[in-house]
């Protein structure tokens, strides 16, 4: 008997055997599951690099699937989640689709609480404002400057942060020099160059020049 229990010892230490299973049987389930994700990672980027980008990202969200429905997207190491949800917004974007690029992005905050703390994730997120703003002013019949600034101060503000975490980013850099200089031509009142900057911004289906190696797995 254990002291002050009416629990005979024995079955004390069958529990904490039990439970000693239990907890070694996780972390060889999470291992290989982390390590079956980074196989098809690495499929994923050879589509990428052969220039299918749907297969790519097809690719990526298969694995989403798979982990959610073992429950084990929370489990994997962070890096590996992170570089997954990631590397599917950056596709999304290089297709056009903002919003579902946005929403991979969000679910990664949902998980760790906040994804500010990566340089890249606001990056991708000051350029799809950027993007969005862009194609909503160029659809938009009325074209709301306005709104427009609104769009590209969220857009600068994100690029702004990116630069703080990661100063030699020349991306980040590059993109929030071109939306400040955008931003500074509407305080001057120069609504025909804005017009003009504005319509020659592609936002149809574009593919990026490659997918950076440190969104590789």
């Amino acid at each position: 008997m254990v002291p002050g229990f009416n629990i005979p010892a024995p079955f004390i230490f069958m529990f904490i055997k039990i439970v000693a299973a239990i907890g070694l049987l996780t972390l060889t389930l999470v291992g290989l599951t982390s390590a079956s994700v980074l196989r098809d990672m690495d499929r994923a980027a050879e589509q990428y690099n052969q220039g299918d980008i749907e297969g790519a990202l097809k690719q990526y969200e298969n694995i989403e699937l798979r982990l959610r429905s073992l429950g084990s997207l929370r489990l994997i190491p962070a890096k590996d989640r992170r570089n997954l949800l990631l590397n599917q917004a950056r596709l999304l974007y290089a297709l056009g689709r903002y919003d579902d690029a946005q929403d991979s992005m969000d679910r990664e905050a949902e998980i760790s609480g906040s994804s500010n703390g990566d340089s890249r994730f606001l990056l991708l997120n000051g350029e799809i404002a950027f993007r969005k703003a862009t194609k909503n002013y160029r659809e938009s019949a009325k074209q709301d400057t306005r709104l427009l600034e609104e769009a590209l101060h969220a857009a600068e503000d994100s690029l702004r942060e990116s630069l703080r975490l990661n100063p030699n980013d020349w991306d980040a850099k590059y993109n929030f020099e071109y939306i400040n200089f955008v931003r500074n031509l509407m305080n001057q009142n120069q609504q025909g160059k804005i017009k003009i900057l504005m319509e020659n911004v592609r936002v149809e289906e574009q593919r990026p020049p490659a997918l950076p190696a440190d969104l590789s797995p």
